[in-house]
């Protein structure tokens, strides 16, 4: 059975916002299927990146004490492998937003203009397709989502993919190539490419740079300088699996497992 905290991982770490606890499970609609925690098979085993050893994290981390604690603290964090699409939506929604507001949003959207599905007399909704959200009005969804600002974005990036903007080709690119062509969709900067690489193309080597990793970077690794460079500071000193272990500090510090 697969072993890891289904709370931390699919609602607590800030890395997915559309799974719910129901009836004593975590479900969620992930690419027009409904799943469940617990799930098997290839689909969830990728989604839920059981083919990973996590334990070599910590050998990778070892000369950081901070990073080893961080891991060892979160034995049941798990970083997923989210559809790209959906990982995009999510991201561009939770610019400059909370967790709490950033799940909202995500629902919302999907109730609103997402397929409907039923699980155990439960009514689940699916991420909308680009086809869908590329006709909307950016008002309408300003109006029933209440997005303000990026639902232009959301829009036109809608536009962009469906016009056949190559999300699913990101994950062939090396990370610095990808990120380039993520950041000429509307809505994504330079932090929202990197969520997106990392949570959902598979590029372990992106490293999301918010508030709190630039303190923790400054703070436990005496990393200061522009985001750009603590990306290459970090994956200096961390290898090619930083990104994994950026989610660890993220939550460790966010939450106040470890102080800064």
């Amino acid at each position: 059975m697969r072993q890891f905290d289904e709370q931390l991982t699919l609602i607590d770490s800030a890395q997915v916002f559309h799974w719910q606890h129901l009836e004593d499970q975590y479900v969620s609609v992930v690419d027009g299927r409904v799943m469940t925690g617990q799930d098997s098979g290839s689909f969830a085993s990728h989604y839920f990146d059981d083919g990973r050893d996590y334990e070599l994290l910590k050998q990778q981390c070892a000369g950081f004490p901070v990073a080893v604690r961080a891991i060892e603290l979160l034995p049941g964090l798990r970083v997923l492998n989210q559809p790209v699409w959906e990982a995009l939506i999510a991201f561009i929604l939770s610019a400059n937003n909370n967790v709490k507001r950033i799940r909202g949003l995500v629902l919302g959207l999907c109730e609103k203009f997402g397929d409907k599905y039923s699980w155990n007399g439960h009514t689940l909704y699916g991420f909308p397709e680009a086809s869908t959200l590329s006709q909307l009005d950016p008002n309408l969804l300003k109006t029933q989502v209440t997005c303000g600002y990026r639902a232009e974005y959301l829009v036109e990036t809608s536009k962009l993919v469906k016009a056949g903007f190559p999300i699913e080709s990101l994950k062939e690119m090396n990370v610095e190539t990808a990120r380039k062509e993520l950041m000429k969709l509307k809505g994504v900067g330079p932090k929202v490419a990197d969520c997106v690489l990392l949570f959902g193309t598979g590029h372990t080597d992106a490293f999301p740079v918010d508030v709190w990793v630039s303190r923790l970077m400054e703070s436990w690794f005496d990393v200061h300088g522009s985001r750009e460079y603590m990306c290459s500071e970090a994956r200096r000193l961390m290898g090619s699996s930083c990104g994994l272990v950026q989610q660890y500090l993220f939550h460790a510090a966010r939450t106040g497992l470890i102080t800064l």
